[in-house]
């Protein structure tokens, strides 16, 4: 437009226009560039909370199968330490109260193997619980990767038909080799 004095001026809508279809297709590149960023950032995140819940998870049934051993061991030693002590008493008293005595000793040691072995396996259970909710969360943080990337191959190939649909409406100019994102320099090639 001109103003009165014969010059002109921008119009405000005419500036916010793309400056014609290379525009277009710069729009479009990044747009899936973004996407491809986007997936990319996910599927690391969803790598790292992996692998930091395997981490998590095996230090703590690290420190549980520790904790718990060392449960097992003070009581079979203070079983033993028991057994000993009642052992050298029982040989105070006269014969006849000596095998009484012995026998008690035995029966409180076996029982504190018993006690010692229980303990053991439900320690080596939770264990075992504690690797199995680990691999069903590693199969759930795969599975939705592989949900991520199928996403992403998704919006890739409606992005194709998008460009495959305007390259028909456009005049003889390519704008498929225009929306193809560059990767480290190299042009990419179609599929």
């Amino acid at each position: 437009m001109q103003d009165d004095n014969g010059s002109e001026h921008d119009h405000p809508a005419e500036r916010a226009q793309p400056q014609g279809y290379a525009a277009l297709g710069e729009r479009v590149a990044g747009i899936l560039e973004a996407a491809e960023q986007a997936a990319e950032g996910i599927r690391e995140e969803a790598h790292k909370l992996a692998s930091d819940l395997e981490r998590e998870a095996r230090a703590e049934a690290d420190r549980l199968n520790e904790s718990l051993t060392a449960d097992a061991q003070r009581l079979r030693t203070e079983a033993d330490e028991y057994a000993r002590d009642m052992r050298l008493a029982v040989e105070a008293y006269a014969t006849q109260h000596r095998r009484q005595a012995e026998e008690e000793g035995r029966t409180i040691v076996a029982d504190a193997e018993r006690q010692s072995a229980t303990m053991r396996e439900a320690a080596e259970e939770m264990v075992r619980q504690v690797e199995g909710d680990v691999r069903r969360r590693q199969e759930q943080l795969r599975a939705e990767v592989r949900m991520l990337e199928q996403r992403k191959r998704d919006a890739l190939e409606r992005m194709r038909e998008i460009a495959a649909a305007v390259q028909d409406v456009l005049p003889d100019e390519s704008l498929e080799s225009d929306l193809r994102p560059e990767r480290r320099g190299v042009p990419a090639t179609g599929s």
